[in-house]
């Protein structure tokens, strides 16, 4: 199922970023060349962008490979590192939960019956980004959090103890 995930994920994303790029070429074309500038292409981009950014960070943090701050926590045993890598998701989760779930679906509701100006685009599209975006952090939270118990139950460390 990861793996359907983040493909999908990749793709969506490599391809939004080449519509990105077609899209500002055509933009330069339009205002330098034809001396007659695209209306639509900018807020095209502006929305492009929300998208890519929130599907972007998604992808990057179930891979891993966002920026985290780890050097005091390598520091210390495993069996803290592992706890504190528990804490840390747990944190991640709430706030996903909070600010990205909840707080994605009510910008997504109060959007409703908005269009944008140059797109004629149902504004609640935009903010789906971040409720879509905070059903991929949860779902990679969770494999994350189950990578760990089963790191943890591999090498006889145990956290109740």
């Amino acid at each position: 199922m990861r793996k359907i995930v983040d493909r999908i994920t990749a793709f969506l994303t490599c391809s939004l970023m080449v519509a990105m790029v077609l899209a500002a070429c055509w933009q330069v074309f339009t205002r330098f060349v034809l001396n007659s500038p695209s209306t639509v292409t900018e807020e095209f981009l502006r929305y492009s962008l929300v998208w890519l950014t929130m599907l972007g960070a998604a992808y990057t943090y179930g891979l891993k490979k966002h920026l985290a701050i780890v050097f005091v926590a390598r520091k210390m045993p495993e069996r803290i590192q592992r706890t504190l890598d528990l804490v840390v998701e747990a944190i991640i989760l709430v706030f996903v939960l909070s600010v990205l779930l909840f707080g994605g679906s009510q910008t997504y509701r109060s959007a409703i019956g908005q269009v944008s100006s140059a797109l004629n685009m149902p504004m609640q599209y935009l903010y789906l980004s971040v409720v879509v975006a905070g059903v991929l952090f949860v779902f990679y939270a969770f494999i994350h959090i189950f990578e760990t118990i089963k790191k943890n139950k591999g090498t006889g460390i145990h956290l109740e103890s």
